[in-house]
């Protein structure tokens, strides 16, 4: 008796195994941020840290001058940022608002703050940030530049 019981719940456990890994597995994917990007762009993605943050920038909120030592894929969620980068139009300012998105390369300098009167909210992709680097170097403000 002993042994067939032993048996039986061998089998069962066998036929449950079998199922659960024959059984395919369905893959859910929830996108947290879809945005558009105009601006068609390389980038030479060096080996380091995969990082994925989820930024709010206050009304009048400023990231400041700043490098990435990567490079960045940012999708903005809510709101609006002012962007000023002296290798688009002169440092002109322009604005990136809910539902678009950009791209910036390693080492490249430029300012985003958000100008509107609601918070600002986006979530950025650090591309390979070197080992014990930070994602967000302070820098300084280029002539011609005016934020």
């Amino acid at each position: 008796m002993r042994t067939t019981l032993i048996l039986t719940a061998t089998a069962v456990a066998l036929v449950v195994t079998t199922t659960s890994l024959g059984a395919a597995t369905p893959i859910v994917a929830k996108a947290l941020a879809v945005g558009t990007s105009n601006a068609p762009m390389t980038l030479n993605v060096k080996p380091g840290a995969m990082v994925v943050d989820s930024i709010t920038v206050a009304p009048g909120g400023s990231f400041g001058w700043h490098t990435h030592g990567s490079a960045v894929a940012a999708v903005v969620t809510g709101g609006t940022l002012t962007v000023f980068d002296p290798s688009v139009g002169n440092c002109k300012p322009f604005t990136v608002s809910k539902g678009q998105a950009f791209i910036e390369p390693a080492n490249h300098i430029h300012l985003a703050r958000n100008d509107g009167s609601k918070p600002a909210t986006l979530y950025v992709t650090y591309l390979g940030v070197p080992k014990g680097a930070l994602p967000n170097k302070p820098g300084t403000q280029p002539s011609g530049c005016s934020a």
